[in-house]
């Protein structure tokens, strides 16, 4: 019985013994692919690649840095004033053509509040000129017939910066238009209204003293033909007959008249603020 014991302890040192040799092996093999794979054995394989010397890693390193840095600075700066962020670009070497050679580029992105992805293709002739051929533009933008205009003259004229600078132009608006909408609001929350949020292209002027009297201060952005973004700006009044007499001194309806030419002669900021203070602080006079 003791002798079976015995030489199962044998075998079973026998065993880890060789399992613990084949791990040493094991080991070694790595340590040794880990040698190969060092940093100087690369840049002796890079040498040997490129037939020509490579200045020290760390030096290189360094540089890369240094690039990587500026090249992210650089990004900011044209985020900030373009207020494009791309967030995926891929680029594909297609055929060679008598012409030149073709590429195809998928871009993916957001202007502003205005996600946007974009194929398109572009043919490098042999003096360097890059030439777009073809355009095909993604965006939610259903509701806004300028947008879905600006998107389809862009897939037929092939100009895409043109389409970057209205787009950039567009979004601009649109943000100082919502910001304009919500400073009111939060300092008038009784005077203003913004029943479809402040995003949408137009808020409400009411005074309390005068049940059912509105002023629609409308705030469009348009995109003509030519790419040009115009902000165009309408106050309409909603009164009903029955509330004209209680405006004895004919704010409202000069108010509406002479809307444009407050613009003009105040700015946008300062106008609001007297069409506000005009019609919805005072009282209604009996």
């Amino acid at each position: 019985m003791q002798k079976n014991i015995i030489e199962r302890c044998e075998d079973a040192v026998s065993s880890l013994k060789q399992e613990i040799q084949e791990l040493k092996e094991q080991y070694e093999e790595n340590q040794r692919e880990i040698a190969f794979l060092s940093g100087a054995n690369i840049k002796k394989a890079l040498e040997s690649f490129y037939g020509k010397r490579i200045s020290d890693d760390s030096t290189n390193m360094r540089t890369v840095q240094a690039k990587l840095a500026q090249c992210e600075h650089e990004i900011q700066i044209f985020k900030m004033i373009t207020g494009l962020e791309l967030t995926k670009y891929l680029k594909k070497t297609g055929d060679k053509t008598e012409k030149g050679i073709l590429y195809s580029h998928k871009l993916a992105g957001q202007c502003g509040f205005l996600p946007f992805e974009m194929e398109f293709r572009t043919l490098e002739v042999q003096t360097g000129r890059c030439e777009v051929i073809h355009i095909n533009i993604h965006m939610d933008c259903k509701e806004n017939s300028d947008l879905i205009n600006l998107v389809s003259r862009t897939q037929k004229s092939l100009n895409l910066l043109g389409f970057f600078r209205s787009l950039s132009t567009f979004t601009e608006w649109c943000e100082y238009r919502q910001s304009t909408f919500s400073h009111f609001k939060d300092k008038y929350p009784l005077a203003v209204g913004l029943p479809m949020g402040p995003s949408a292209d137009y808020m409400v002027l009411m005074n309390p003293a005068l049940p059912g009297c509105e002023l629609l201060l409308v705030w469009k952005i348009t995109i003509n033909e030519d790419g040009s973004v115009t902000p165009v700006l309408d106050l309409l009044p909603k009164i009903p007959e029955q509330a004209t007499a209680l405006d004895k001194t004919g704010v409202v309806e000069d108010a509406a008249v002479n809307f444009k030419t407050l613009l003009q002669a105040f700015g946008l900021q300062a106008t609001i603020e007297n069409i506000i203070q005009s019609f919805c602080m005072k009282k209604a006079s009996n």
